[in-house]
């Protein structure tokens, strides 16, 4: 899966959900950590725009980042304190 046009400047933090016929994923990252990523450019000469790409190879990486649903709010909250 691909999370695109993403513009770590514009917020403070991502909700990312990654949904599959059998399993619901929630990811909540500040826009520093998404910053820190590097996303892929999306569209050339544009560094401030781009995207990252999940797969079966890296999905492991964003397990620090994964909620269940019924935590969204409060690590919302605890990530825009940081």
């Amino acid at each position: 899966m691909n999370f695109q046009q993403l513009k770590p400047y514009c917020c403070d933090v991502f909700v990312w959900i990654g949904v599959w016929t059998d399993l619901i994923k929630y990811w909540v990252l500040s826009s520093k950590e998404v910053s820190n990523m590097k996303p892929s450019v999306q569209h050339r000469g544009n560094s401030e725009e781009g995207q990252i790409h999940i797969n079966k190879n890296n999905i492991n990486d964003f397990t620090q980042y994964e909620v269940n649903s019924n935590q969204i709010l409060q690590k919302i909250i605890e990530v825009s304190m940081t």
